[in-house]
């Protein structure tokens, strides 16, 4: 009874998230592709991943540290409002220069949402159910951004751009304020304010934890040099027709939509570190194969690969820093996590943009393939070991 309840209660987030993240997947498909179009070079549309990364690797320590002293619920509303005021710039942008602060803008909103929502999602499962859990919030996101993906399409295709973008940014705005709205509403607080908590100061990087920041570091360094390089590689390789290439990725889309609640719960029969080594194995083996693909039904089923690795791996990793972190402590532990991944995807499109216009466009997509394939070593070398829950600073 006492696990159904809370059950139903950590399904309170999936609507709030699934609507605010309408505009997930389509920002990221068509971002560099519409970079492109206003004369941006390789390197400059990596900048506008990096400038969202570095944001994000700022501002999620503080956030992580402030909600163990003044509470979740707070910060995911107020997360899900600047989700919303970046949705309006995007709505705005007529130029590099407004993608680059609608980017800003919207890299402080996640830097909010994603530890303000996983921290939630954590208190509210016991501890045999994070990775189910994780997977829940990771599984809403995708499916808000599949279907706000299949409406934007549609949107852009009926109407002519200078009016289909704005429109169909404002409409994602609105989606992000009702989420805000649900969440204020219907989401428990799962760590109330106390005053002797805000007094104390606490440390909360063990061992584990800070190896598993290494590895998300060097791992979101890699997976970032070739995210903002992925469609004008399939552009110059297969079609430059965007339509083409967003319905290959729809069975992958599909598998990140419905699966990670599912998968996610392999971790916690498991563990987290085998499911961890799955997805880096797939993610590596994909970006090996992709340059030399010959047709683009073999991207379509790499893909699906891909996202499976994913859907299973993803929450395992998320889970993995609540099983380090105590309940008091588990937004700073997401917010050093987060920090990390960000520093890491920080570096990784600018070093990506300029191999690709330097070096040669396949080589971004093999050192990535190479680092992430050494990385499943060191995560079952360095993450199996007992979790330490003793901070180290």
């Amino acid at each position: 009874m006492g696990t159904r309840l809370t059950a139903s209660k950590s399904s309170t987030l999936f609507l709030p998230m699934l609507l605010s993240s309408a505009a997930f997947a389509i920002i990221e498909f068509v971002l560099p592709v519409y970079g492109k179009r206003l004369g941006a070079s390789a390197l400059e549309i990596g900048g506008m991943f990096s400038i969202f990364s570095i944001t994000m690797a700022v501002i999620r320590p503080l956030v992580g540290w402030a909600m163990d002293r003044f509470g979740r619920k707070r910060f995911l509303v107020l997360a899900l409002l600047c989700r919303a005021g970046s949705l309006v710039l995007f709505a705005l942008a007529r130029d590099m220069a407004g993608l680059y602060l609608a980017r800003l803008a919207q890299g402080i909103a996640a830097s909010l949402t994603w530890v303000s929502a996983y921290a939630i999602a954590a208190d509210l499962a016991p501890s045999d159910a994070r990775g189910g859990a994780a997977g829940r919030v990771d599984e809403a996101s995708a499916r808000g951004g599949l279907y706000g993906a299949f409406a934007g399409f549609a949107i852009l295709g009926w109407l002519p751009l200078y009016i289909g973008w704005p429109v169909l940014f404002a409409g994602y705005a609105v989606l992000a304020v009702v989420g805000a709205w649900l969440v204020w509403k219907n989401v428990p607080e799962t760590l109330p304010v106390q005053p002797a908590r805000i007094k104390e100061p606490r440390t909360v990087l063990s061992g584990s934890l800070f190896r598993l920041m290494v590895i998300v570091f060097v791992t979101g360094a890699s997976m970032a040099m070739v995210s903002p390089l992925l469609l004008v590689l399939l552009q110059d390789k297969f079609t430059a027709e965007v339509s083409v290439l967003a319905m290959a990725f729809v069975p992958a889309a599909l598998v990140s939509s419905f699966l990670p609640s599912r998968l996610g719960r392999l971790s916690d029969r498991f563990g987290r570190a085998p499911l961890m080594a799955v997805g880096l194995a797939g993610s590596g083996l994909v970006s090996l194969f992709l340059p030399g693909l010959p047709a683009i039904g073999w991207l379509v089923a790499l893909w699906v690969l891909e996202a499976v690795g994913w859907a299973m791996a993803s929450p395992a990793q998320e889970a993995l820093v609540a099983d380090i972190t105590g309940r008091e402590t588990r937004g700073t532990g997401y917010g050093l996590y987060s920090f990390a991944s960000s520093l890491g995807a920080t570096f990784g499109p600018l070093l990506g943009g300029w191999l690709y216009d330097t070096a040669g466009h396949a080589v971004p997509f093999y050192v990535n393939g190479i680092v992430l394939m050494v990385s499943v070593i060191w995560v079952l070398v360095l993450l199996s070991k007992p979790l330490e829950s003793q901070a180290i600073v």
